[in-house]
């Protein structure tokens, strides 16, 4: 994986933005920047109105004076606080992630600068199996407590946007697991899955603020889809144990 540091959104506001993101980083930490790439919705091609420019930066070592000095690039950056997200990591501590984590990285990602090539290796099915495990895990258990124990569904069913959003990603990584090829955006997932439950975990996250009404008229519906989708994930999982000797 490598870059030119070529800009590819199509929009020439956030491509101007993210021009002067890697300069500024550029300037600030010299050689030892090691990475920087775009990922989230403007690098699936699928932005909102509302949606962040999400950016992972990778330098050789982090410490206090490095915080700071990426706070503040970031803080003179156009809209910053409307628009600035991501990820500020170091080489080290990348390398001691569990394998899984850095997927986006490889496969969702548009490289602006450097490469991740000697730095970390590209997560192996092992890795990609673990990913959709965890997410259906926690998944699962954050829906049974809310649907078990005494809660204001009206009010819980709102703070599941990140967890339906988790589900887009680990059926990403199913994909990828059962079929070798990643799919980046939402609806170009939902085109390739058969199982009602996996499609509509997807819509749901693609359409979360337009579904913000019916949240509210039938929230029990979403909390009862979420911990019946990841339910039944880790049982797709425990049914088709990965090789590990098996390439992607």
């Amino acid at each position: 994986m490598s870059g030119s540091g070529d800009l590819v959104t199509g929009d020439a506001r956030v491509d101007g933005w993210l021009t002067e993101l890697v300069g500024r980083l550029r300037s600030a930490f010299g050689e030892r920047l090691a990475f920087v790439g775009l990922h989230g919705s403007w690098a699936r091609a699928e932005p909102r109105e509302e949606s962040d420019i999400d950016v992972g930066v990778v330098i050789d070592r982090v410490d206090t004076e490095d915080l700071t000095t990426f706070r503040a690039i970031i803080a003179d950056m156009p809209d910053a606080r409307r628009v600035a997200s991501g990820i500020f990591v170091s080489v080290p501590e990348l390398q001691a992630l569990r394998g899984f984590e850095p997927i986006q990285f490889f496969y969702g990602c548009n490289v602006l600068h450097g490469t991740l090539e000697g730095i970390i290796e590209r997560p192996g099915r092992v890795d990609i199996r673990e990913h959709i495990q965890v997410t259906a895990s926690a998944n699962m258990f954050h829906a049974r407590h809310y649907l078990l124990y005494p809660h204001d569904w009206s009010k819980a069913v709102h703070k599941l946007y990140y967890p339906f959003k988790q589900c887009f990603y680990a059926l990403q990584s199913w994909i990828l697991l059962c079929e070798g090829r990643f799919v980046p955006t939402k609806d170009g997932i939902i085109e390739q899955l058969t199982d009602a439950d996996d499609r509509e975990v997807v819509r749901v996250a693609r359409d979360w603020h337009e579904l913000q009404q019916d949240r509210e008229q039938q929230p029990l519906c979403y909390i009862e889809l979420l911990e019946r989708w990841s339910r039944n994930m880790l049982l797709k999982l425990r049914a088709d144990p990965v090789d590990p000797t098996r390439s992607s």
